[in-house]
């Protein structure tokens, strides 16, 4: 058996900052994990269609490694990415970095994990990998999932490379920590004014607020289109898969309210006021549209209504930050 000597696990809610922060972690820099998702202006929206996913998809963060990538030029750490579709190579692009004591984030397709009970597939998945033995990996995953785990080798192996929607196509990254001063209050006002302007600028309709009203526009004609099952998963994966849902703008609340003691902005604690509203209202949003194949179409009108009010809160609290 091969795992990383005083290997200290962190625990998070959300699977790429619980990934990059066991990373970061172990190489000597531990931030609450609102701080890592915000410093990776984790803020975002994307209603969006894959080919051979049964419904919409609805996303509350960046696109997949965004975060992480983010981070890295906010914080100016280095990330070393890999990607393979080769076995032999996916295992060497972790075994010896483990060997080396240093821990690998990967991304993998969730449905190959033992642990893991949803039963769908879904390429977006991250965790932290720091040991090996014959027959399995050891992992750190979210707190929701059981955090410090293990999971079988060959199933590991095949979900890395799976080819379906998201596909992981072997993706590892590992981090090399530079040691400097971080000017906090330049760091944190430049990730939370590029972030607001990314979301209120979107490359098109299906992005920030501007998805967030097309979604409410959509949602009734959803009923008609798309299968119950995959209506419920929808609101399911929004709200407990962390793909969406009050997750992250609970963290995006809290992140704000740890970046204004630095910052110390009324323009700040305007918008994490905002957030804390926010946040159960995108809950009330998911639970309609789970319930929408039991109880008809009203509840997608209820959603619908719901999402506008939303984007018009986060318009607000949004356009403040950018004014940062």
């Amino acid at each position: 058996m091969r795992t990383i000597h005083e290997f200290e696990p962190f625990i998070g809610e959300h699977c790429e900052t619980t990934a990059t922060g066991n990373l970061l972690k172990h190489a000597g820099l531990e931030l609450s994990e609102p701080m890592l998702f915000g410093l990776g202006e984790g803020l975002a929206y994307a209603v969006l269609n894959f080919k051979n996913m049964p419904g919409p998809f609805i996303g509350g963060r960046p696109q997949p490694d965004e975060i992480t990538q983010n981070l890295a030029t906010n914080l100016g750490f280095q990330v070393e990415y890999r990607k393979t579709s080769s076995k032999k190579r996916a295992w060497e692009n972790v075994a010896p970095f483990i060997d080396l004591g240093q821990p690998v984030a990967v991304r993998i397709d969730a449905y190959y994990l033992d642990y893991f009970t949803s039963g769908i597939h879904f390429g977006g998945h991250y965790l932290a990998m720091h040991g090996y033995d014959d027959e399995h990996i050891y992992v750190v995953d979210t707190h929701q999932q059981g955090s410090n785990l293990r999971t079988n080798r060959k199933r590991f192996e095949e979900g890395r490379l799976w080819k379906g929607p998201m596909a992981p196509k072997g993706l590892t990254w590992t981090i090399s920590l530079r040691d400097h001063n971080i000017d906090w209050p330049q760091v944190l006002r430049q990730a939370i004014v590029r972030n607001a302007n990314s979301y209120l600028n979107p490359p098109i309709r299906n992005f920030g607020i501007k998805g967030i009203r097309k979604t409410a526009k959509l949602l009734p004609t959803w009923f008609d289109t798309v299968e119950p099952d995959a209506l419920h998963q929808v609101g399911l994966l929004m709200e407990r898969g962390g793909t969406g849902g009050a997750l992250f703008r609970n963290f995006y609340r809290d992140f704000l309210f740890e970046a204004n003691s630095h910052l110390n902005s009324p323009h700040v604690e305007i918008a994490s006021q905002k957030f804390a509203e926010v946040a159960p209202l995108w809950t009330a949003v998911s639970n309609h549209i789970m319930s929408s194949p039991e109880l008809g179409i009203a509840p997608l009108h209820e959603a619908s209504a719901l999402l506008l009010h939303i984007a018009d809160l986060e318009e607000t609290a949004v356009t403040e930050l950018a004014k940062l």
